[in-house]
């Protein structure tokens, strides 16, 4: 089970970028650390490339990596992945060339600490069922199917992107449509088995530890209580079931509903100082 402290939420805004350092390619690129795992080195970045980067294999990861393109554009051997665009690529991958000739910012998620091997994978990786290699997924077409009658209020779209036949993980786009709270500004709230870990793309979502908007980053261990939520005028979250399937467990009782909630985040204590940093929305990342 993925061990890392729960986050919720930090914006992404409010996070230094880091260099990756010189000699891993002819430009350097950036990270903002999202969350760790100190024991595996999994972990979940945001990525920023600069016009004209490049890197030469052929070279593997021994991590699975799974990404989604915000802003730009990156080349992986012929293959273009512009802004909306998704991959999930196992553990020793073979990379013969990458390239961001515009430059480029995406999301990325790597199950174990993301080191790059010389020479190519064993071949393996590209031959996994689970693997997926291409998703434009701006073409893709909203489910609208409710699959849970107390998440009515929300109006709640997805995008599956993912899901693991064996594990049960699962990565998918969510929509919440505009307007939305729950009935009489109260409602229940839900736990999971295993652990939620969200980024909102666009919009704004707002539940008891404050508004969240474009850049915001939560990582949710196993069994937290969280909600109810509501949106003033929609949003988009990328959203990870992570360490096994997803269930939906309620309660009983209900919690009161604010759209001025005030931002009261759990942090880690490297994380605690930005609790007294105010943020006011502004780019995305």
């Amino acid at each position: 089970m993925p061990n890392r402290p729960h986050i919720e939420f930090v914006q992404a805004q409010m996070l230094p970028w880091r260099r990756l350092g010189p000699g891993l390619a002819r430009t350097d690129a950036e990270y903002k650390l999202l969350s760790h795992d100190v024991a595996t080195g999994a972990c979940s970045v945001l990525m920023r490339y600069p016009p004209g980067w490049t890197r030469e294999g052929p070279e593997h990861l021994g991590a699975a990596e799974e990404f989604y393109v915000l802003d730009g554009g990156l080349e992986v051997d012929g293959r273009v992945y512009a802004a909306d665009c998704y991959a999930f690529l196992p553990a020793g991958w073979t990379r013969h060339h990458m390239a961001s000739p515009a430059g480029c910012v995406l999301l990325a998620f790597f199950d174990a600490e993301p080191v790059l091997h010389a020479g190519a994978g064993d071949g393996r990786a590209e031959a996994d069922p689970a693997a997926v290699p291409f998703q434009n997924v701006l073409h893709m077409a909203w489910d609208m199917t409710l699959n849970d009658p107390k998440l009515r209020h929300l109006g709640i779209g997805r995008k599956d992107l993912r899901r693991d036949p064996v594990t049960g993980e699962r990565t998918f786009l969510s929509l919440i449509l505009p307007q939305s709270e729950p009935p009489g500004r109260r409602g229940p709230t839900e736990r999971h088995p295993v652990v939620e870990e969200a980024y909102v793309v666009a919009g704004s979502l707002t539940g008891p530890h404050g508004t969240m908007h474009p850049g915001a980053y939560f990582w949710r261990p196993p069994g937290i209580a969280h909600g109810p939520f509501g949106s003033r005028w929609g949003a988009v979250s990328l959203v990870r079931f992570v360490g096994g399937r997803h269930v939906n467990l309620w309660s009983t009782d209900e919690a009161p509903f604010a759209f001025d909630a005030p931002y009261a985040p759990v942090l880690p204590p490297d994380l605690a100082h930005l609790a007294l940093v105010p943020y006011v929305a502004a780019a995305a990342w």
